[in-house]
């Protein structure tokens, strides 16, 4: 759930950010509207007028058809953003072609679309439109149609004009500046535009390393937050379980004790009767609500551990033997095939760990009441257990919820058995530093305990 999450949030962000997008465009198309409005009335831009209408109302209409997509709540996808910013690179490409080409001041605009790519895009999508950025901008100093009011030439002829008001000089003094100051202006402004497509060359640089890269940084922090407030949301409910369980207990107790002080009654009521088969029934419900009794006080003694520094050391086959022949004895009417292996091995642990393998093999004995197994492999630093079963399976629905969310009142198998005891199984382990997997195979369903182990001799 956490990976699909993450990504609802991300196409969300996504979303929200091309409708900015949208807007951007919106208040780029009015002032580039009136610019175009302004050359017509008073730059003799009335040749070019048409292909600038063009390319902006193609720009209108592609602003509007995706704000209407936008705001049918139709997820945008990363591509779909890129797309998008590459066209705006190619708008701003086809109007400078038409307004100068790179003696536009405002062909520097190319920075806007690789700016919104490097704060919202991965890397593969900043680099492709930071490229295509360049490449335009550097076709745009040899292939464009020139206007004249951002032509030097312009500037030339009225300075020319200008100085010719003064006065007439020497007509050698003329013919010298006429032979060199074609010359020499067409250096500078060659000049001065290399110069402008090296600043945008470093700052597209920039902007797709830098901005990306705190970009990248921010979007890992997020992604930390949310798995964190995601954990904390996981804590508090299994909190709120085993304080469910603890209260639980206590209100058990008194039943008990109170089934004992009957069957105390009925035993001696019985000795004088010498009904033989009423006791062997009473003396299995005598070990029947003993071991309820120490269930309880284990359960009540968990849950009032709060200090991790409260597990001990134990013995893993020990620790394993022990917890299978409880089982056994609560459960003697199902085959367990015991695979445990001898090891000198040690792992921290507590109750938690025993009523999660408890568990396991309850939900195993579940599925499979003839014949259940547990086995044990031992690695360098970790210790596997497989406990086996040969029922139906678990079903599709919980191997895709298992490990990323809750399965409350799931059931595991075709038949029975809710997912409360799968859920604080799963917490357990994790809180003993190990993991949890739950697999099918051909002959049924595993659950794969895998904890970290230390050798008490080193």
């Amino acid at each position: 759930m956490a990976a699909n999450q993450t990504t609802s949030l991300t196409l969300a962000a996504l979303t929200l950010n091309l409708r900015r997008l949208c807007i951007i465009r919106a208040i780029v198309l009015l002032f580039m509207a009136a610019a175009a409005i302004y050359g017509y009335l008073h730059l003799d831009i009335g040749h070019q007028l048409i292909a600038v209408a063009i390319i902006l109302s193609g720009q209108a209409l592609l602003t509007a058809i995706t704000y209407l997509r936008c705001r049918s709540e139709q997820m945008v996808t990363e591509r779909n953003f890129a797309l998008q910013l590459v066209a705006d690179v190619a708008f701003i490409f086809a109007l400078a072609y038409f307004t100068g080409g790179a003696t536009n001041p405002f062909v520097s605009y190319f920075l806007v679309p690789l700016s919104i790519a490097a704060a919202t895009l991965p890397w593969r999508h900043v680099i492709s439109i930071a490229l295509l950025s360049v490449a335009a901008y550097t076709a745009l100093l040899f292939v464009y149609q020139p206007l004249p009011f951002f032509s030097h030439t312009a500037h030339n002829s009225s300075h020319s004009s200008a100085h010719s008001e003064h006065g007439n000089h020497s007509e050698h003094a003329a013919h010298a500046i006429a032979e060199q100051l074609p010359l020499a202006t067409e250096t500078v402004f060659n000049a001065h535009y290399l110069g402008m497509w090296f600043n945008f060359l470093v700052s597209a640089v920039l902007i797709a390393w830098f901005v990306a890269q705190m970009a990248e940084a921010i979007r890992d922090q997020q992604k930390a937050i949310n798995q964190a407030r995601e954990q904390r949301i996981y804590d508090e409910q299994i909190l709120s379980i085993a304080t469910l369980a603890a209260g639980t207990a206590h209100e058990l107790g008194t039943p008990v004790n109170s089934l004992s002080l009957l069957i105390d009654e009925m035993d001696a009521s019985l000795r004088a009767g010498n009904s033989k088969a009423m006791s062997e029934d009473i003396a299995l419900m005598q070990n029947q609500l003993e071991q309820c009794r120490h269930s309880l006080k284990k359960l009540v003694h968990t849950a009032q551990q709060t200090q991790p520094g409260e597990m001990r050391s134990e013995n893993i086959s020990q620790l394993l033997s022990t917890c299978v022949e409880r089982w056994h004895n609560l459960r003697p009417e199902v085959v367990l095939e015991n695979k445990l292996v001898e090891t000198s091995m040690n792992i921290a642990c507590d109750e938690t760990l025993t009523q999660a393998i408890t568990n396991l093999l309850n939900n195993a004995a579940n599925a499979s009441p003839d014949f259940v197994s547990i086995e044990m492999h031992m690695h360098d630093d970790s210790a596997n257990i497989i406990i086996r079963d040969w029922g139906d399976g678990v079903s599709e629905q919980v191997l895709e919820k298992f490990g990323k969310e809750p399965i409350p009142n799931q059931p595991l198998v075709n038949g029975s058995g809710l997912g409360f005891g799968l859920l604080l199984a799963s917490a357990s382990v994790q809180r003993h530093g190990g993991e949890l997997f739950l697999e099918n195979d051909d002959n049924g369903a595993k659950a794969i305990i895998a904890l970290p182990i230390f050798n008490p001799n080193i």
